[in-house]
């Protein structure tokens, strides 16, 4: 019996908003870019360098996310018509950024077939989202884990959210050593 699915729009955030977000950031740049001015130049640069950033994470949806549905034995995973089920007690650890939009939650679960692990990606159905504390889907999915697997430790949201920080650090400071352009042209 299927408990909960995925969010419908996990298509539209898979394929479409990622294109879409990536070329209006390309055209405000192209755009930016083409006035020629100090200011518009280094707004065009700060936006490059921001892009760069964003665009690590929208690379990866077209990949990562996917239709899940649960089950009392596990997590069903959909993706071009091929199906994928994997056992509670394979999963190595569920989380999501606190911050993020829409509310992304990634599974780390152990491969049966070839051994390795492997990370998926879902978006809850939008009436079980949460914004500071995981949906409904997901405090599911991390109760069946903790049934079925005694060794299982909940990864740090605090770590996980430190980390992002660090290493958006360059891209802020770059972006903002280029935007500081526009204010010192005057």
């Amino acid at each position: 019996m299927i408990m909960y699915k995925s969010s419908s729009l996990t298509f539209i955030f898979k394929f479409i908003f990622p294109i879409f977000m990536l070329a209006g950031a390309f055209f405000g740049i192209y755009m930016s870019w083409t006035e020629g001015s100090p200011e518009s130049l280094g707004f065009a640069k700060g936006m490059l360098t921001v892009t760069v950033w964003i665009s690590i994470f929208l690379i990866q949806m077209p990949f990562r996310l996917k239709n899940i549905e649960t089950t009392e034995q596990g997590i069903l995973i959909r993706d071009f018509g091929r199906e994928t089920f994997v056992d509670y007690k394979d999963i190595q650890w569920i989380s999501k950024f606190d911050f993020s939009s829409p509310w992304f939650v990634t599974i780390k679960y152990n491969e049966k077939e070839t051994g390795g692990t492997k990370k998926i990606s879902f978006i809850s159905n939008q009436q079980d989202q949460r914004f500071f504390g995981n949906d409904a889907m997901t405090e599911f999915i991390e109760k069946k884990i903790v049934e079925k697997n005694l060794d299982y430790s909940k990864p740090s949201k605090v770590k996980n959210f430190v980390i992002l920080m660090i290493l958006s650090l360059p891209f802020t400071v770059l972006a903002l050593y280029f935007m500081n352009d526009i204010t010192s042209v005057h």
